[in-house]
């Protein structure tokens, strides 16, 4: 049977109503859907502006804090306070998204999307953990600042004043180096994966600073524990104190033209009793000290018949092992020392320390009352201590001078007026880096506080490339004063991943200007004529080939070659008449380790005693220029040069 079912007819406004309500649940849909985008576009960008603000104020705050010391100023501590506390707040709301938001929950297991939701992630934890790591440093140069401005006139030294300001801060000393660890362990956790613009340029900033806060922190550290013994708080110290003439250049910084020992307790020198290194070789002689053979170079055109000697004792470049060459040599005619380290300055030092302190005036024996100032201390020093200047009485010692003068210098900064002492830190600071003030300390601990702060004039290990220009006076003059190279450096990456060098310096000799307004008899003593004699090497990494040598263009003479710890080496004799200029060119070929057809790094290791020689520098790769270099150290002079006032480090990173 069939049932029939007949259909009621529709109302005419329900014709369609089931479209209808569909299209209402999409508009609804569609309109939550956008107020969800608004709401997380207006939450990402509140997170994204948060992490920028943190940035900007993070970057103030360190500039503000690259013076934390004696230097400190407390205004700038006080913006920096200002600065990491809005850091430490927009840092804190970026966590607050971090943690409650469910979207970037899924996005971090979503395939390359995840990498970059979790090293933003780590970017945050590392910039929690800086701004922690200032707001430390700002309560030690806090420290720093109510130390010095509280020092009454004729108060404690500034070495005991330094000590106890290591003392007041050693707890934040240690916090510093916590904070600085957590750092580095947050960067490793960060990994080096490939990271969207914004976020690799934060880890970029990270990579460059990082390392260098790490030292810092663990320097500072190390100084609380070391450095009081060092000065004397902990018992009575006696130094070695050489001083090097760099008018007259030789490998370890300068002609030794006098040594003493000296006694330091609590912070504070006794006399310094400087004797001429002229006296070494008849003291010897005396004494039946049978002759001592000279290096080749040094034996051949300058000492030829004599004995090696305490003079030029410093014929290695390699502090550590020059300084103990020295004191073997001084020992030889003053007996056993039992000293506690070895300090070597040059005349840089008192140019700058006179800077600090002003000019000084000292009785100058034969001569009367005189004034030593920056300017005029390097000619006067030599005219007064040359052997024909002025009698002096039986048994002086025409080099004390140079001891007396140190020691009024010394005596003065020690009690430097408390707003000049960031001036002193600063100074002494970078004669360091500069290495025109080298150091050796026979205590472990000592020396590795010396060595990681890069003031013990060792030779360097490198990881990439390398290079250290020295020069060697060997004609017995002071033209050093007055003479200094400079010219380019060429470095081309081959198809075969190793690399050429081209060293090319010009050498000018401007004698007679210079001689113009000096005193005749003095330039005669001082330069002998004025022929130039530079032994000059190139010291390059281990395995280094390809050895050359141009002078105006001819070949020529490579004449001795050899090897340290870290480098090798060859060298030649460069000659330079008066009022004239030669351009030698050095060539040599190098095999670095990784693959510098990518990223190419030269370790470029400062001569002690020199200016820096300036250098246009030349990267290239098959002929092409890099697409990045960074160079760290030194200083870039208004021609574009790179100038190796300290030791300079280039990375130079190439396209694919």
């Amino acid at each position: 049977m069939k049932v029939l079912v007949s259909k009621k007819p529709q109302h005419p406004s329900a014709a369609g109503g089931g479209t209808g309500t569909r299209r209402r649940t999409w508009m609804i849909l569609l309109s939550l859907a956008t107020a969800i985008l608004a709401i997380s576009a207006w939450h990402y960008i509140t997170l994204y502006r948060d992490l920028a603000a943190a940035r900007d104020e993070l970057i103030a705050a360190q500039e503000s804090l690259k013076g934390v010391g004696f230097e400190a100023n407390a205004n700038d501590l006080a913006a920096a306070g200002r600065r990491l506390d809005k850091a430490e707040g927009k840092i804190d709301s970026a966590h607050q998204h971090f943690r409650l938001d469910p979207l970037l929950k899924i996005a971090s297991v979503v395939p390359r999307v995840g990498d970059q939701v979790d090293a933003a992630g780590n970017l945050i934890d590392i910039a929690g953990t800086l701004v922690d790591l200032g707001q430390v440093a700002t309560q030690a140069g806090l420290a720093a600042v109510e130390v010095r401005d509280n020092r009454q006139p004729g108060g404690p030294p500034l070495t005991q004043s330094l000590v106890e300001l290591l003392g007041d801060t050693s707890d934040e000393a240690v916090q510093i180096r916590d904070l600085a660890d957590r750092a580095a362990r947050q960067r490793v956790q960060l990994g080096n994966k490939p990271l969207w613009r914004p976020l690799d340029n934060a880890r970029n900033r990270i990579d460059e600073e990082l390392p260098s806060l790490v030292d810092g922190a663990d320097q500072l550290a190390q100084a609380n524990d070391v450095l009081p013994a060092f000065m004397g708080f902990d018992g009575d110290r006696r130094y070695l104190v050489i001083a090097l003439n760099n008018g007259e250049l030789l490998p370890g910084g300068g002609l030794v033209t006098a040594a003493g020992v000296v006694p330091v307790s609590n912070g504070t020198n006794g006399a310094i009793g400087f004797t001429d290194s002229n006296g070494w070789l008849p003291a010897a002689k005396a004494l039946g000290v049978p002759y001592i053979q000279p290096p080749g170079p040094l034996q051949r055109y300058l000492l030829r018949d004599y004995s090696w000697n305490l003079l030029v004792s410093n014929w290695d470049p390699d502090y550590p092992t020059w300084a103990q060459q020295a004191l073997e040599f001084y020992e030889i005619t003053a007996g056993r020392q039992d000293v506690d380290g070895i300090i070597a300055v040059d005349l840089v030092v008192l140019e700058q320390l006179l800077t600090v302190t002003g000019p000084k005036t000292m009785d100058v024996p034969g001569r009367g009352p005189f004034t030593f100032t920056a300017a005029n201390a390097v000619l006067e020093l030599e005219r007064m201590t040359r052997p024909a200047y002025v009698p002096v009485a039986e048994g002086d010692d025409r080099k004390s001078i140079i001891g007396d003068l140190a020691e009024l210098i010394i005596a003065d900064m020690q009690q430097l007026p408390s707003g000049k002492w960031g001036d002193a830190v600063r100074v002494v600071r970078s004669l360091a880096d500069q290495r025109h003030i080298q150091m050796l300390s026979f205590d472990p601990a000592e020396q590795a506080l010396l060595r990681d702060a890069g003031w013990d004039g060792r030779l360097l290990e490198h990881t990439g490339d390398y290079l250290h220009f020295n020069e060697a006076s060997v004609l017995s003059t002071k033209l050093n004063l007055i003479i200094h190279p400079e010219g380019s450096l060429t470095i081309d990456v081959t198809e075969l991943g190793d690399v050429t060098h081209e060293l090319r310096l010009d050498y000018s000799n401007p004698l007679t200007e210079w001689s113009r307004d000096k005193d005749a008899d003095l330039v005669k003593k001082l330069m002998l004529g004025g022929l130039y004699g530079g032994y000059l090497r190139v010291f390059g990494p281990l395995g280094m080939t390809g050895e050359s040598v141009e002078i105006d263009g001819k070949p020529g003479i490579i004449e001795d070659t050899g090897h340290e710890e870290t480098a090798e080496w060859f060298g030649t004799l460069l000659p330079v008449e008066p009022d004239a200029t030669k351009e030698v060119t050095f060539r040599w070929r190098s095999t670095p380790p990784g693959n510098p057809r990518q990223v190419y790094t030269l370790l470029m290791q400062k001569q002690a005693g020199t200016i820096g020689m300036c250098l246009d520098l030349i990267v290239r790769r098959d002929g092409n220029a890099p697409a990045s270099i960074h160079i760290e150290g030194g200083d870039i002079d208004p021609k574009g040069r790179v100038c190796v006032t300290s030791d300079v480090e280039i990375t130079a990173t190439f396209s694919d």
